[in-house]
């Protein structure tokens, strides 16, 4: 445990000296855990964060407009305007990527069910199909589907690991969850369950919330976090272990989603990619959807908000919108990718307070 002195040096340097305004009125035992709870938090490090999120909220629109590019032409396919021949090439090359235990799924979980209306983790919920099934249900069973798919293909028995990141809120119930369900068919030893990281509540003032006199207001880090919740809980390794070479992301609210799409990831394995994107057409300019494009040359989702109107209603000559692939959350990573990915995280966040 920390030294209180050592706390009040780093908590003075980064300007959350306030943290501690309620020090006196805690018992031995209070202290005890605020001092743990302190400690765990690298100060330097979320307000390196804080500022880059205001940063990037007072950034000129204007400005970013004038930076944005539509993705090449030669860095998609829409697989309306693919021969079937072609498609058929990426769907087998998928297909026995699977078969050979390439493939993992990596499951977005954290979210409660609040705007659905319920208060268990979002993956429970039944969208009132006739079935009844859930949303884990769902996605469970294509995942054993597409194992039958490449089987069928290539007379291998493959597996695919389902990753799931939870949140605290999540974690427990999704567990307790998936084993009174037997997984849903799905060996228990390729479920693994993590949990996203938390970060600190800021006000607009750049000063950390308290949500008692001996806590600090935490909430989970998003989906950016899924890099350093990777390393940290070992799942990088456990790919490593298991041989998985590619790894499809989606969020858990998606009931459409195709999971492990065979033609996505054999598309992707066929062009080397270690990042890829599967996005629909936007449904029109003010959609209230973001955007993947390049901003200064690097590929980017751009919010919908983030976007002037006269740059959303741009068209081409054909009369399509320039800035039209709307992201969905629906990913592809090489392992490399994802390793690499998470190793920069941590390198960048080692700053110091000022």
């Amino acid at each position: 445990m920390p030294a209180l002195t050592h706390i009040q040096n780093v908590l003075s340097d980064c300007q959350q000296s306030h943290l501690l305004k309620f020090w006196d009125e805690l018992n031995e035992e209070e202290q005890k855990q605020f001092l743990k709870q302190l400690g765990s938090i690298k100060f330097e490090e979320v307000n390196n964060l804080f500022e880059k999120a205001q940063a990037s909220l007072t950034e000129d629109v204007k400005k970013l407009d004038s930076r944005l590019r539509p993705v090449p032409a030669e860095k998609f396919e829409s697989e309306k305007g693919v021969d079937e021949k072609v498609l058929e090439e990426y769907r087998s090359t998928g297909l026995e990527a699977i078969a050979n235990n390439h493939v993992a799924v990596l499951l977005m979980a954290g979210g409660q069910g609040t705007r659905l209306g319920v208060d268990y983790p979002k993956g429970m919920y039944s969208v009132g199909l006739p079935s009844g099934k859930s949303l884990f249900q769902i996605q469970a069973e294509r995942i054993r589907r597409v194992i039958t798919l490449a089987k069928q293909q290539t007379g291998k028995t493959g597996k695919i690991c389902w990753y799931i990141m939870t949140s605290g809120p999540t974690n427990s119930t999704t567990e307790e969850y998936l084993k009174k369900n037997n997984y849903f068919g799905l060996n228990e030893k390729d479920v693994k369950l993590f949990q996203q990281g938390l970060l600190p509540c800021y006000d607009f003032e750049g000063k950390i919330l308290l949500d008692g006199k001996n806590s600090v207001a935490l909430a989970p880090d998003g989906n950016g976090g899924i890099y350093r919740a990777l390393e940290q809980h070992g799942i990088l390794k456990d790919m490593e272990n298991r041989g998985i070479k590619y790894v499809h992301v989606h969020s858990v609210d998606n009931i459409l989603i195709k999971v492990a799409d065979p033609v996505f990831v054999g598309y992707c394995v066929k062009k080397d990619a270690d990042c890829g994107a599967k996005v629909v057409s936007k449904a029109g300019p003010t959609e209230a959807v973001g955007v993947v494009c390049q901003v200064d040359g690097r590929f980017q989702v751009v919010e919908y908000s983030e976007i002037t109107e006269d740059t959303a209603n741009l068209r081409d000559e054909d009369g399509n919108l320039v800035f039209s692939a709307g992201n969905i959350c629906n990913h592809f990573f090489f392992y490399r990718f994802l390793k690499k990915g998470s190793s920069g995280i941590r390198k960048s966040t080692e700053t110091t307070c000022r």
